[in-house]
């Protein structure tokens, strides 16, 4: 059976003492983790956690909780689970609160783990079954869980109050998942006052963590300390000469090194001239067969993750089909289990890739349901390129589900000309599949709301064909009023987009009452609730409010834990001015949801409007924080920061916005007010031009660029783009201004039908009263 010796090399703490010291979490050009990067069976591990165990006065390790990051051995937040999982079961006794006031993020990014302190139901998404699940979530909304996940953190160890250490093994094989999570740990870094995280890479690590840590990278052992690390394993010192070969076949690393002291154990001698791998080789050929099929259950049986050089040389070259067999049995007894989704190593440890595919559908299916796309199609995406797999029979299998919903998650990715090849495919190879109505609709969503532009009139002809292919050869089908529904329901959709809005209205309230009737309340509650959504959506596109607003409600009531439906109906709310009341709406929607921007951005929008500037501060920097690409709130930052005369930190706002939306005109147009405030005149045109460049219909752009050019002396220049503005747009103030530069240029009558036409659009009473008074000082002078 496998010895694990101790690695320990204690001439490491020193450096990695001073590595940590480095560490400052409130210093945002510091390093954030502490990697120490070696290869394989250096020692890392051991030694890290010894030289914790050692104590630092300066630095405490406090709780030491150690992760092992490989996804496929361990999973989708391999690495960072097991602090999580900690956290959560020391809360559960002592602060139920925490887990409550994070459970909806904790309970969909954990589903495989329930919690009683867990105090609202999951919405409709969380507990539809696996056949209604039509409703995926959205790309980025892993990211609202990755950072309700690290506020339940933090709350955490604020309520813990003592030091907590991390220790990442295998920390160049982190999930996708587990990367953006760490990244916006770095990010936000407010958690590493009391946590450290210390990585542990065999690998060149993500360039993020490599970026963010104070690196450490052990040397191999020197021959000192090889023969003192034989000594304390209990063996007799080694003579010179086999201390030499010793030294060398192991490279230097201790994980080596013991493996050859186990091959001299069973009188492997050690020449020269033979391979480290062949001294294992002839080791494992002594054990007996026993053994090593002990070895290699064992080594199965803990999903690959030990790295002892023996149990590896044994896997690797044990009888390939015995391999297998030992992996389909771990299969058998856990597959389907919650855990599965944690141990992907069993079902890429089948030989026969299409055999993979079969056993890895429920896992891949899970991590889909959960919205962690970045892990799934790290995990999956290999097998999508494959002819062969993709058209694996027969048709209506989980497999089959598997490829189909990755294409649904890639259209709605913006990479619909990626994911219709693959839907015509299954149509030709799987006409009479019962998927055969989903892939049709699918169809008519990625061609007619998906695809840029939208094809309506090919999105049209694939939803009546659905239409066609169900009635006339889907009768039979389980769910065929429910499959019906659902593809009129795409026919809807695309009637409002062809304007055809009555059309539109009654495919969606007559397929209500038929769910209704057939269905009642309970069963297809989900996609029930998906309907009466949408038959909101269009009463608002027809502007019909307060019908708009009765049915936002029924949704509401079909699922109240549902936060997306409060936000847009607060949406709908302010845009028709019930201010007060879509302030209650968002609220709802961002105590319901993980946290969530969007909400957060929509309720800033509504604070600015109405005047409420620190509110909507507020907000937008919680958008940044949770967002920092968010293109919209730096822009709103910056609005706000020139109303309240701060030019140069709007302009820092707005550089952040035309950063991460180089296509945004608004900010680039808001930009050049800003350089022109702080008395750039040539950069705030080049701003002002580009915005046009951007958007040439907008109107507040060439209003700014007018008053640009008028400081530097360009007023003809000035009047043209004023002419752009009074054309583009009703806004009375673009009339005034044009007045007042006309007055100057002394067309007295330009400036008098302006003036009239300012108080036809609105224009402020006083601005009016001012410029007929100069206009009357003028006449007077010229006739004087």
């Amino acid at each position: 059976m496998s010895v694990v010796h101790s690695r320990v090399r204690p001439a490491l703490f020193a450096e990695l003492s001073d590595a940590r010291r480095r560490l400052d979490h409130a210093d945002p050009d510091s390093p954030l983790f502490l990697l120490v990067s070696a290869p394989d069976g250096s020692g890392k591990s051991d030694t890290v956690h010894a030289w914790l165990d050692t104590g630092d006065r300066e630095y405490p390790a406090g709780v030491v909780v150690s992760g092992n990051g490989d996804k496929l051995t361990h999973g989708y937040f391999a690495g960072v689970q097991p602090l999580i999982d900690h956290a959560v079961t020391v809360a559960e006794s002592e602060a139920p609160e925490l887990v409550a006031a994070a459970e909806q993020s904790l309970k969909r990014l954990f589903p495989h783990r329930d919690s009683p302190a867990y105090r609202v139901p999951k919405d409709l998404t969380g507990v539809a079954g696996r056949d209604e699940r039509t409703r995926f979530y959205f790309h980025e909304y892993q990211d609202k869980l990755l950072n309700g996940v690290y506020e339940f953190l933090d709350a955490f160890l604020t309520w813990a109050e003592q030091p907590y250490t991390l220790v990442i093994d295998n920390a160049e094989r982190l999930s996708p998942t587990a990367l953006r999570f760490l990244g916006t740990l770095a990010r936000r870094r407010r958690v590493c006052r009391w946590l450290t995280v210390v990585l542990l890479a065999d690998k060149e690590p993500d360039m993020m963590l490599t970026e963010c840590s104070a690196r450490v990278a052990p040397p191999p052992l020197a021959r000192p300390e090889a023969r003192d690390l034989i000594r304390s394993w209990g063996f007799e010192s080694p003579g010179a000469k086999q201390l030499d070969s010793l030294w060398r076949l192991s490279q230097g690393r201790p994980a080596r090194l013991s493996a050859l002291m186990r091959c001299l154990g069973t009188k492997v001698s050690l020449p020269g001239y033979l391979s480290f791998e062949t001294h294992l080789d002839l080791h494992l050929s002594l054990l007996g067969e026993r053994s090593r099929y002990d070895l290699l259950e064992q080594y199965v049986q803990g999903h690959c993750a030990d790295d002892d050089p023996v149990m590896v040389r044994n896997y690797e070259t044990y009888d390939a089909d015995t391999r297998e067999r030992v992996h389909r049995e771990y299969l058998a007894e856990h597959g389907g289990k919650p855990e599965e989704v944690f141990h992907p190593v069993h079902h890429l440890g089948l030989r026969d890739v299409s055999d993979q595919v079969v056993a890895l559908a429920p896992l891949s299916i899970s991590l889909q349901e959960i919205g962690l796309y970045d892990t799934w199609f790290d995990l999956f995406s290999r097998f999508w390129a494959d002819p062969q797999l993709r058209t694996l029979p027969g048709g209506g299998q989980m497999h089959n589900l598997v490829y189909l919903r990755m294409s649904f998650v890639l259209y709605s990715l913006g990479l619909a000309h990626v994911s219709i090849p693959y839907l015509d495919t299954f149509y030709q190879h799987f006409p009479q599949s019962l998927y055969t109505p989903t892939v049709l609709y699918s169809q008519s969503m990625a061609h007619g709301r998906y695809q840029s532009p939208p094809d309506l009139e090919t999105a049209e002809r694939f939803a009546l064909l659905n239409l066609e292919r169900i009635e006339n050869d889907f009768q039979d089908h389980p769910k065929h009023e429910y499959i019906k529904v659902f593809a009129e329901n795409a026919l809807a959709y695309i009637r409002a987009r062809q304007g055809r809005m009555d059309e539109a209205l009654k495919l969606c309230t007559e397929g209500m009452e038929r769910m209704q009737s057939i269905y009642g309340d309970e069963k297809y509650a989900l996609h029930q609730s998906i309907l009466v959504y949408n038959t909101a959506q269009i009463y608002e596109m027809v502007k019909d409010f307060p019908k708009a607003y009765e049915v936002y409600q029924r949704t509401i009531s079909l699922d109240p834990n549902y936060g997306e439906y409060a936000n847009d109906l607060a949406n709908m709310l302010q845009r028709t001015g019930r201010f007060e009341e879509a302030l209650q709406y968002y609220d709802r929607a961002i105590k319901l949801c993980p946290p969530y921007y969007e909400a957060h951005l929509n309720r800033a929008r509504l604070h600015a409007r109405a005047g409420d500037t620190e509110a909507a501060e507020r907000d937008f920097r919680r958008v940044v924080e949770l967002k920092p690409d968010e293109a919209r709130a730096h822009l709103g930052l910056g609005v706000l920061h020139l109303k309240q005369g701060d030019p140069a930190g709007a302009l820092t706002a707005l550089d952040a916005a035309v950063y991460h939306d180089p296509k945004n005109a608004q900010a680039w147009s808001n930009r050049g007010l800003a350089q022109s405030a702080l008395g750039h005149p040539d950069e705030a045109e080049e701003s002002l031009r580009t915005a046009l460049a951007r958007d040439p219909r907008l109107a507040e752009a060439w209003n700014n660029l007018a008053h640009v050019l008028h400081e530097s002396g360009r007023t003809q220049e000035a009047l043209t783009c004023l002419d752009s503005a009074v054309n583009l747009s009703t806004d009375p103030d673009y009339v005034y201004n044009r007045a007042v530069l006309r007055l100057e240029q002394g067309d007295e009558a330009g400036a008098r039908a302006d003036t009239e036409l300012a108080g036809e659009r609105g224009a402020d009473a006083d601005d009016l009263a001012d410029l007929r008074t100069r206009l009357a000082r003028a006449a007077a002078s010229a006739s004087s």
